[in-house]
């Protein structure tokens, strides 16, 4: 449904997604590395924001999608997606692990319960040939004890690569790594250099690709790269990663370099995501104010707890005045519920503001507490189109069953 733009008409809160400029966003990322090392791949991050229309962009753009779920595979799926072109990640895979493995997806090694059910899987097929990437955790000075895939340093990932490769109708032919709380350069390189070590340690032939994860700053509003410090560019990370991808396979012929592949969830999606949401109050408590929204906390993400998230007044409403310290908050009943706190600037009533980057989690991390779900837009070629309504009442309780409780006969409680 294509409609027009009108801030000041439709119906609050709502979210757009800013389709052109993602794109334009996305293009450099994929250049910065493969100006370095041609061999490269953008897998989309399904779990950071699956709305369709998202992926099915970045499916048209010719990225993969990265998937942790059966959901998220099915989704994958359902957009059209073939299996070859589907990385399946995760410590608790469902049942279409199996249909992942036998269409030749890319399922990734995270635990004991995956080689199990890989092992048996080849043992039940012996005419046919499977290939499955391993998760490797090794530490890279962070200070996070990550719980994901099999760790290095203690000879797990070694026992279960010999586990694995003993099975004589499954080959190992990727390598995946990923980490939170690393998003610098020393971190990003110390990734890089571990995977390769791992890769010429344990295989004695050229892995298909090496994942890298995620976990790189995007481009940010000036308000929010000022809070970041100085963070790296893609060109900072290509330099790094790609670039010592191609000194260390420099002399393989390019066909027997393995691909290099990221993960990117947050650094492609978040800005370009905005939260359109209304004054609906100002009141004062105590010599503090607290200017109320019609959205909350859920529907701008983590981010905002984090750190104060770029907002910016489109105006609308009338007496407004200048505010040193107003606190804005959302319209659950939770007192944690603040958006942006000691907010600066005119306010009034009826006023509508853009908080931007919260394209990341905001949307599937959003529970049915006390409102339905909002609506999502789509800025294309400058057209507005609406790519997910309003959620309703039914939507909410269509899986509940009415009607179960038998009464009392009218006496309550004596």
């Amino acid at each position: 449904m294509v409609i027009t733009l009108d801030q000041n008409k439709r119906k609050t809160p709502y979210y757009i997604f800013y389709a052109d400029e993602f794109i334009q966003n996305y293009y450099e990322l994929q250049h910065a590395f493969c100006s370095i090392y041609s061999k490269f791949q953008i897998a989309y991050s399904f779990k950071t924001n699956y709305t369709p229309a998202v992926c099915e962009l970045v499916k048209s753009l010719g990225g993969f999608a990265e998937v942790v779920s059966d959901m998220e595979y099915t989704l994958a799926k359902k957009i059209g997606y073939p299996d070859n072109r589907i990385i399946y990640n995760g410590p608790g895979k469902g049942k279409f692990l199996e249909s992942c493995v036998l269409e030749h997806g890319l399922l990734h090694i995270d635990n004991s319960m995956d080689i199990n059910r890989v092992v048996a899987l080849a043992r039940q097929y012996t005419d046919k040939e499977f290939s499955v990437g391993i998760r490797a955790n090794f530490d890279i000075e962070n200070g996070l004890h990550s719980r994901f895939g099999l760790d290095v340093e203690n000879g797990e990932f070694g026992r279960a690569l010999k586990r694995i490769q003993s099975v004589g109708n499954i080959k190992v032919n990727g390598l995946h790594f990923h980490i939170s709380r690393a998003r610098g350069k020393i971190a990003w390189s110390k990734r890089i250099e571990k995977l390769m070590d791992i890769a010429d340690t344990y295989f004695d032939y050229p892995l298909d690709y090496i994942d890298i994860g995620s976990g790189m700053f995007g481009h940010l509003e000036p308000e929010l790269k000022e809070q970041f410090g100085d963070p790296p560019s893609y060109k900072d990370y290509a330099e790094i990663v790609a670039g010592k991808m191609e000194e260390h396979y420099n002399g393989l012929p390019e066909s027997q370099k393995p691909i290099l592949v990221v993960e990117p969830g947050t650094t492609v999606v978040s800005k370009y995501f905005r939260l359109y949401t209304t004054v609906l109050d100002i009141k004062e408590i105590r010599s503090k104010f607290f200017g109320l929204l019609d959205s909350g906390i859920h529907n701008v993400g983590e981010i905002c707890v984090l750190k104060k998230v770029p907002v910016k007044n489109l105006g609308s409403g009338k007496n407004g005045r200048e505010y040193k310290a107003i606190d804005l908050v959302g319209y659950t009943c939770l007192e944690q519920d603040v958006i942006f706190p000691n907010y600066q600037g005119k306010l009034a009533v009826g006023d509508i503001l853009e908080i931007q980057n919260v394209g990341g989690y905001s949307i599937v991390d959003k529970p049915p507490f006390i409102h339905p779900d909002i609506p999502i837009y789509m800025k294309k070629n400058e057209k507005i189109e609406c790519i997910k309504r309003e959620q309703t009442f039914d939507d909410i309780f269509a899986p509940y069953f009415f009607g179960v409780i038998e009464t009392a006969g009218g006496k309550g409680y004596e």
